[in-house]
């Protein structure tokens, strides 16, 4: 069986219903009531975890189980809805919990979520796994986050927990939950399916990593199947795009042919994005195969059918 925390968030939803129908024995959880209707309609088992709340672990199961997959986590999007302790109970504490569970009930692995914010401030173009951290901004985030990888280092060198951490750039996907805070990415998509005009800024030079979400997920059950994987794997597409780039994919996956969106370039005001990074992801090549499917085109017509059929629209 597979454990997987934070089954109702963006990843862990199309993760557990990736596992389900690869055969996998699966149990979501999540502390979401409307996540738990939903896997129930579906069929699919789960508990209300809590990850702060020792006494919730309780109502895991003690045996039989091969791997936790843990995605439970604040994110850095909501900083304004949580404190700073807040972010070290959920990510550190939480993070903690799940390892005392792994090692009272004999877990020997463990797969953990992890940004690219350890390194955002890093000024290498190509990110590999020896890149030092260098970080600033969204500091209660960050550091609860490392602290659960110090966490996982600690338990796999003392308990032989096999520790996986996959750090990942920015994820596409349809559902996302930068969706609803209306990011440049979905302005751009819906300004294309309207065939508005997309205004470009600066001179559009950045250039940033991104990978679809449903290699996330290949990249998740990589991990899980590998008996030798241990540490920091980065999973990205080894590819860096300009929002120059972007904009004329999403305008050919979104807008009427007859009609597409047009480009505005604005020079004068200047480019968001001022740090280009590309992951190196070669490690993961390495030890569990791990190579993106999807292009960044292929992506968003993936994302297109997705988006038509409201997946996940209930949770």
């Amino acid at each position: 069986m597979t454990i997987v925390t934070g089954a109702t968030g963006f990843v862990g939803r199309y993760l557990v219903n990736q596992l389900v129908a690869d055969g996998v024995e699966v149990l979501a959880t999540s502390r979401s009531e409307r996540g738990e209707a939903y896997y129930k309609k579906a069929g699919i088992p789960f508990v209300r975890l809590d990850v702060t709340k020792e006494e919730d672990f309780n109502d895991l199961p003690r045996e039989n189980v091969d791997a936790v997959v843990h995605l439970a986590a604040l994110l850095s999007i909501d900083a304004a809805k949580w404190k700073p302790a807040d972010y070290l109970m959920t990510n550190a504490l939480g993070t903690y919990n799940v390892l005392e569970y792994c090692r009272k009930s004999n877990v020997k692995k463990i797969v953990y979520a992890m940004t690219h914010s350890d390194v955002n401030r890093s000024k290498d173009l190509v990110i590999t796994e020896e890149t030092p951290r260098e970080f600033g901004g969204a500091l209660p985030y960050i550091i609860s986050k490392i602290a659960g990888i110090n966490f996982i280092e600690g338990y796999s060198r003392d308990y032989g927990i096999q520790g996986i951490f996959l750090r990942f750039p920015g994820i596409r996907g349809y559902g996302s939950r930068d969706t609803h805070y209306n990011c440049v990415f979905h302005q751009f998509i819906q300004k294309a399916i309207r065939s508005e005009p997309i205004e470009i800024w600066g001179e559009h030079k950045t250039v940033r990593d991104l990978v679809y979400i449903k290699d996330v997920v290949a990249a998740i059950i990589g991990a899980l199947k590998s008996k030798n994987a241990k540490g920091l794997y980065n999973i990205g597409s080894g590819k860096g795009m300009t929002i120059e780039e972007e904009a004329k994919a999403i305008i050919k996956a979104f807008s009427p042919p007859d009609n597409p969106s047009e480009i505005i370039y604005r020079p004068d005001i200047e480019e968001v994005r001022k740090r280009s990074y590309i992951f190196d992801i070669s490690k993961a090549k390495r030890d569990f195969g791990y190579s993106p499917k999807y292009s960044y085109e292929e992506a968003l017509i993936d994302y297109k059918k997705e988006m038509k059929r409201g997946r996940f629209n209930e949770i």
